[in-house]
């Protein structure tokens, strides 16, 4: 027992009763000791959690004139199949008034076709929850989506309260068109405004808020009222041969893979699937997909990066624009013996169209009887962000894709390639054992100061086989 108060000073440290004491603390101590680590880790493993779930999306708002030619209701179908990626702040409808005859549509407004897209995506939404939790609820997006025609302020309004929100992420626009029988653009009537009211100081705070994937129909803001905007990515232009960008995307992606326009999406996918229209002018044309395509994370992409490519291409600075942030497709990829444009959207055609797939799948079947993108882990790293790998000319680099993984417990096939024309070295990098889980290659000796563009490209057997990439960017040290 304890020696009482008054009596420490006969207490033998060497005593039994002592070293029964000592044990019992020491043991204690390792008890709070061992407690405390677990309290580290698990703290440690929750931030890990959170972190992991915190990756950052993008803000958009949908600026469509449905209604008018029926690809807009090609590319609604495809764009709230990926509303799960993005914080979808908005979609403007801007035709007033349907296009008789070309636009066949029981709906006769813009708005009305819009709604009742999002109305056939309510009725997919508790199966499309069950493969990402992330699919905004139809309500919401019923709620988000408005007017944006010329009498109504609905549109301006939405822009101006997204746009000013307490939000630091800046808001991507997506503009698809506004031509004959469309409203202004609610974009330009908020330009138009903010200007007038908030003077030089407060339009160029406003505009620097805003990214653009998207038709140029917001001039003189494009051009030549300053600032200009942070980045504008025209995902429609130029042409080339005498064929324009966004008609391109029919033609390099309506077989690919064996895609059957009536077989994958008209046929057994659900009420959203049926509402796709084919009567335009080229057979799945989907003109404005490339928009959203552009932004979708797949890990190769980055949003700020336009020359580094995308499921919507690689895009190059604009030379009508000298000294700006804005980008068209005006670059070419060697791809299997070619060097041209359609490669930048040609070599991903199958993938992105097996994804389409299996989105519609999704629509009509349960988790397990549906198949799922892999997941592309790189040296041990999970996620979709770009990967920034600092080595010096001459070392060897391994890269190791073991811990990759695919959910449905498909195989995988692994391929390694060096996308020559993303980085700036400028010479192809030869890559032995590409299609092994690891890659160990030589930097080599002339690379200083110059980057070299990796991808891996992760792909599963299942139906439809889905692919799922990461890359990675080697800054070659002087």
């Amino acid at each position: 027992m304890l020696p009482e108060r008054g009596q420490e000073s006969n207490f033998n440290m060497h005593s039994p009763e002592a070293e029964l004491w000592f044990a019992i603390g020491t043991a204690l101590l390792t008890i709070m000791r061992h407690l405390l680590i677990r309290l580290v880790l698990a703290a440690t493993c929750c931030l890990l959690i959170q972190s992991m779930g915190a990756e950052e999306r993008l803000r958009l708002i949908v600026e469509t004139d449905a209604g008018g030619d029926p690809d807009d209701e090609q590319s609604l179908v495809r764009f709230l199949l990926y509303a799960n990626e993005w914080d979808v702040e908005g979609i403007i409808a801007n035709r007033p008034k349907a296009r008789p005859g070309e636009n066949q549509n029981s709906e006769r407004t813009g708005l009305g076709i819009t709604r009742r897209l999002i109305l056939a995506y309510g009725q997919c939404y508790s199966n499309l929850v069950q493969h990402d939790s992330r699919y905004p609820a139809p309500d919401l997006l019923l709620g988000r989506t408005v007017a944006g025609y010329d009498d109504v302020e609905d549109g301006v309004n939405l822009i101006l309260s997204s746009v000013d929100r307490d939000d630091p992420r800046p808001v991507w626009f997506l503009n698809w068109g506004t031509i004959q029988g469309c409203a202004v653009s609610s974009l330009k009537r908020v330009l138009d405004r903010v200007r007038r009211e908030r003077g030089e100081a407060g339009y160029a705070a406003f505009k620097k808020r805003l990214r653009l994937s998207s038709d140029n129909e917001f001039e003189p803001h494009t051009s030549s009222v300053q600032p200009p905007f942070e980045l504008w990515i025209d995902t429609f232009r130029p042409p080339l041969e005498g064929k324009r960008w966004y008609h391109r995307f029919s033609a390099l992606t309506a077989t690919a893979g064996g895609f059957d326009l009536r077989r994958d999406v008209l046929s057994g996918h659900g009420p959203l699937g049926a509402l796709y229209p084919t009567n335009t002018t080229h057979w799945q044309k989907e003109g404005d997909s490339m928009t959203f395509l552009y932004l979708v994370p797949t890990g190769m992409n980055d949003p700020m990066q336009p020359g580094w490519g995308s499921w919507a291409g690689r895009y190059g600075t604009n030379e009508t624009f000298p000294g700006l942030h804005y980008f068209w497709a005006n670059q070419k990829d060697q791809w299997r013996g070619s060097n041209h444009r359609d490669n930048t959207l040609a070599r991903w055609a199958a993938d992105l169209q097996n994804d389409f797939r299996a989105r519609l799948n999704w629509c009509v079947r349960s988790r397990s009887n549906a198949n799922h993108s892999p997941v592309a882990t790189i040296n041990g790293k999970q996620g979709k962000e770009i990967l920034w790998l600092s080595r010096a000319a001459g070392s060897m680099l391994r890269l190791s894709a073991e811990s990759s993984h695919d959910s449905d417990g498909n195989k995988m096939s692994y391929e390694w390639f060096n996308y020559q024309e993303a980085g700036t070295y400028g010479s192809a990098v030869a890559l032995t054992d590409s299609t092994s889980k690891t890659l160990l290659f030589k930097i080599p000796e002339d690379a200083s100061g110059k980057t070299i563009h990796i991808v891996l490209r992760l792909v599963d057997d299942g139906t439809p086989p889905l692919a799922a990439y990461r890359r990675m960017v080697v800054e070659v040290s002087k």
